[in-house]
């Protein structure tokens, strides 16, 4: 795309920014739109040339930063479902974002709205961004020796909580994608600063930090939470959540925890009631190729509704949770509708939900990285007891759900049909179709050969080998899912789970019609790269 068509959309974005409306959907598409052109490079070659100029125009670095977070989004997903150019993208701008970075110096201003870009969506900004940040910030403070005090930053803490209507949630996501600019010395500094606040939602806001991939923050901002206890009474919501968050931790973290829950739990003021919301539908998307697959419950309180989502990976767990609230009957309603229709969703219970996420926290819990913070807030809108981290094989989960069956909807003739039947998954279920692996390992494997069936013969025999289990889980899951909903005489989740007992077994790959089919879709998916 020509840099001048970029320029101008900037400006266009920029005035809508700068207004009190806030941005179009037609701005709010700009990101997306540009990294599906393959111009999320040129985005940021714009972002640095506008930061460089004489007098750079604010408004348009804000505009070209705003369009960059959607394209990062975008490009975020793509690579999630297995788009490897998708990954490269995301990898070249890394690498224009600290060429660039090496030929200059920047305002922090500007490097702080670049460092959010990645953050709010959900990509690492880098260490020479961090860096780079730091820098800034340091030669601003040689400039302008009075630094601010302890009381204008409780005054910014306090003044962002108030505009957040007191929600420590709310605010801990505001102030983690400031975070992510900086070190992790510097967030764990951060979470001090909050754990230290006289605002109430500030202090519980803290807690956020606690969840935080990076040890060294987590122990810090859980060092500075124990310490509130000094000041006197705490709420009792703080120790509650810790308790709560505790087992979603590694081993390694817990003993943290457990030194803040004691010296807080005497120093706790009465409980006070957390308000219950009523708990209206609760959904869950297919699984897809990528190993992800999204629970969504639909709340209400009074006239308004709520929607939480929760994102499960197969190699994270719980790797995203968030809460929507404020909604009117007619928006719950469209957006449901819209959900149902581009993730393939179904009806399940709240047991299945909870099911899931145990599962899932398990991964979090093997891999040490603790799930969102949002996971907390979801738990406590829904009502949910102690979640506590439990995995379960994908041959234990078929065992579980075949049970009940009578012999004959198990036996080898069963198991032979859902095969047979398998063919047919793609057409009735689209997600069926993202069913194929990408990645480095398979371009590694398959560019040096050059005929379509010796690149299938090698997905069969050198890679979906060391795979079974993740196609086992994925055919699991989806049997599990499709059951929460099935209708008399509907066998489709019994198919899924026949043949993710077969891939969990030991019987050939070779006579695994859905492996052949994973096969070629990955060689496909290799040749329109």
């Amino acid at each position: 795309m020509p840099r001048t068509a970029i320029t101008q959309l900037a400006k266009l974005i920029g005035q809508e920014l700068e207004s009190r409306i806030g941005p179009s959907e037609q701005a709010l598409a700009t990101g997306p739109l540009l990294a599906e052109a393959g111009a999320t490079t040129e985005i940021v070659e714009r972002l640095f040339a506008e930061a460089q100029r004489k007098r750079p125009n604010d408004r348009m670095i804000q505009a070209y930063a705003f369009i960059l977070e959607g394209a990062l989004e975008t490009l975020r997903l793509q690579a999630n479902g297995g788009d490897v150019s998708a990954e490269h993208e995301i990898a070249e701008v890394h690498n224009r974002v600290d060429h660039a970075l090496g030929q200059g110096d920047f305002a922090p201003e500007m490097l702080m709205l670049l460092a959010r870009a990645f953050a709010r969506a959900e990509l690492d900004p880098g260490r020479s961004l961090q860096e780079a940040m730091l820098s800034a910030m340091e030669a601003r403070s040689d400039l302008r020796p009075t630094a601010s005090t302890e009381e204008e930053i409780s005054d910014h803490f306090v003044e962002l909580a108030a505009e957040l209507d007191n929600d420590p949630f709310a605010i801990y996501a505001e102030l983690a994608s400031t975070a992510a600019a900086f070190p992790a010395g510097h967030q764990a500094s951060m979470a001090g600063a909050l754990s230290g606040s006289d605002n109430e939602a500030v202090r519980e806001a803290a807690l956020g930090f606690a969840l935080s991939p990076h040890p060294a923050v987590s122990s810090a901002a859980l060092v500075a939470i124990t310490q509130q206890g000094r000041a006197g009474l705490v709420s009792n919501r703080v120790v509650d959540r810790l308790v709560r968050m505790r087992p979603w931790l590694s081993e390694r973290r817990r003993t943290r925890i457990d030194t803040a829950v004691r010296a807080l739990r005497p120093k706790t003021a009465s409980p006070v009631p957390l308000t219950r919301w009523e708990i209206r539908s609760v959904l869950a998307s297919l699984c897809d190729g990528a190993g992800a697959q999204s629970l969504f419950a639909l709340t209400k309180r009074g006239r308004r509704f709520a929607l939480a989502s929760v994102l499960i990976k197969t190699e994270v767990g719980v790797a995203d949770a968030w809460v929507r609230e404020g909604m009117a009957k007619a928006e719950a309603d469209a957006l449901i509708a819209q959900i149902v229709a581009a993730a393939e969703a179904v009806e399940v219970s709240i047991a299945f939900l909870e099911r899931r996420l145990a599962d899932a926290l398990a991964i979090n819990v093997a891999c040490d990285r603790p799930p969102p913070f949002g996971l907390l807030q979801i738990a406590e809108t829904l009502g949910l007891g102690p979640l506590h981290p439990k995995s379960i094989s994908p041959l234990a989960m078929v065992e579980a759900l075949l049970a009940e069956l009578p012999p004959e909807r198990t036996s080898t003739a069963a198991a032979q049909s859902a095969h047979r039947a398998s063919a047919e998954w793609e057409q009735k279920y689209e997600t069926v179709a993202t069913w194929f692996e990408a990645g480095g390992a398979v371009e590694d494997l398959l560019r040096p050969l050059r005929t379509r069936k010796r690149q299938i013969e090698a997905v069969s025999t050198q890679l979906l080998p060391g795979r079974r289990t993740f196609w086992a889980e994925r055919c699991a899951w989806m049997a599990a899912t499709l059951k929460e909903e099935a209708d008399e005489g509907d066998n489709t989740w019994n198919e899924f789970a026949l043949v993710a007992r077969d891939l969990a077994g030991e019987s050939f790959l070779d006579g695994i019609p859905l492996a052949r089919r994973i096969a070629a879709a990955t060689v496909e998916a290799f040749e329109q790269r």
